[in-house]
């Protein structure tokens, strides 16, 4: 069943970017459910949240752990706050190798802000250094280091100088043509490493205005599920810690085995200084980000009580709703490996749907639970309306984005079994098939 847009409603949000809508009354594994009784495969996973599944249980067992203190005032501790940020830092700091400290914060464009506070609390402000394609966020601020132009138009902070270095995705780097033979080649890494001399206009260390933070991805989900050559991506991060810049991972869409290990940093072999996560610590059922920073750099002696606070971080029942999650990863025997196995079973299926559309895929990749299929041309937001209704009996959610409009994203709940991958392959197939009769209608 499908809604246009209600008088009542506000329309600036991504809900109502297309004349239509699904609207969905209940959800369960890896299926939403329309009014109608349609279902639809969540191969897009709630932007990445539900890791686990569309799983009631979890708000249960989060009940439980918050149901005696359902709030706490701003200025105070709680046993179920401490354990959380106990069990978190663990995480973190067993994948950096370094003891750190975790602050919690509401979502994952707040998160980024907060890790921008920790560095330049520790450096000094400074210049931000970011890749093109990068998605940090539609805050005034997260914006400026996002690539779109689009989140920069209503609100900014334009104080906030950023610099971005060319695109990691092989497709879109200008030194492409001199590269590809080789992977990431010797002009890829002189250009992402010669900020901080005269000629770059970026200053560096002996400057006075100098790089404070170097962010990244370590796949870019809104860039079209682009991955940097760790190679450069190696380069990149050496290079602006020689610098004295903090080195700070965005791994919201990333973080808790989306892409394999259990930070995306870890598949290029970095160690950041401080990491931002978000999306899979709360199955998409609360509002919270953690941000993680090694010592001293949210030590209160450098990281001031006060620097930085809202009504609702950490609330009892967005922390209840972490506790339950983080029980179930724990439960996880091997997630790693599973994700290995999840990414060939997706790798099987997309390269079935590229030799039988060769005209219209180019490409296609998976990393754990993680995939991007490469159109041909710019034809994945018409491919994304098609999966919705191209099968008669289930719709298929899948992802699009402005700026790789020639890439689908597919992220399904990282327990989706192999029946699930068939039904998105069989959908998949269906769109791909009506798409190219759309094409062919054209004049």
């Amino acid at each position: 069943m499908t809604v246009t847009v209600p008088p009542y409603a506000g329309a600036g949000n991504l809900i109502y970017r297309a004349d239509h809508v699904p609207r969905f009354v209940r959800a369960e594994g890896g299926y939403l459910h329309a009014a109608d009784g349609r279902p639809y495969l969540d191969a897009e996973a709630a932007n990445g949240t539900v890791a686990w599944g569309y799983d009631k249980r979890i708000l249960r067992d989060a009940l439980a752990y918050c149901e005696d203190m359902p709030a706490l005032p701003s200025f105070c501790e709680s046993d179920l706050r401490l354990d959380v940020l106990q069990r978190l830092e663990r995480l973190f700091g067993e994948a950096v190798g370094a003891p750190g400290r975790v602050e919690l914060d509401l979502g994952g464009a707040q998160g980024m802000e907060t890790a921008l506070r920790i560095a330049f609390s520790a450096v000094g402000p400074g210049t931000v250094v970011v890749f093109e394609g990068a998605f940090h966020g539609r805050s005034g601020v997260t914006s400026m280091l996002s690539s779109s132009p689009r989140y920069r138009e209503l609100l900014t902070a334009w104080g906030l100088e950023v610099v971005r270095l060319p695109s990691p995705d092989c497709g879109r780097c200008p030194h492409a043509a001199a590269s590809r033979a080789a992977g990431c080649g010797a002009g890829c890494v002189a250009a992402a490493t010669r900020w901080g001399s005269e000629l770059s206009g970026v200053g560096g260390r002996g400057f006075a205005r100098k790089v404070s933070a170097f962010v990244f991805e370590s796949v870019q989900n809104v860039g079209g599920m682009a991955e940097p050559d760790p190679a450069l991506l190696r380069a990149a991060v050496g290079h602006a810690r020689d610098n004295g810049a903090v080195v700070i991972a965005d791994e919201i869409f990333t973080g808790m085995h989306r892409t394999g290990p259990r930070w995306g940093f870890q598949r290029a072999g970095v160690t950041p200084d401080v990491v931002v996560a978000s999306k899979a610590l709360t199955n998409g059922a609360a509002a919270l980000s953690a941000v993680w920073a090694r010592e001293p750099l949210a030590d209160p002696a450098t990281y001031r009580p006060g620097s930085h606070s809202s009504t609702y971080i950490g609330i009892p029942h967005a922390l209840g709703v972490v506790r339950a999650v983080l029980d179930r990863w724990d439960g996880w025997a091997d997630p790693a490996g599973d994700m290995d196995r999840l990414a060939d079973r997706m790798t099987t299926r997309l390269e079935r749907l590229r030799a039988a559309h060769p005209d219209l895929v180019s490409g296609c990749r998976a990393f754990g639970g993680a995939a991007r299929l490469v159109l041909t041309g710019d034809h994945a937001p018409a491919l994304r309306r098609l999966c919705l209704t191209a099968d008669p009996d289930t719709g298929l959610v899948v992802a699009s984005t402005g700026m790789a409009p020639d890439v689908i994203n597919i992220h399904p709940p990282l327990v989706v079994d192999d029946r699930d991958l068939d039904v998105m392959t069989d959908v998949l197939d269906r769109a791909l098939g009506l798409l190219r009769e759309t094409l062919e209608a054209r004049p």
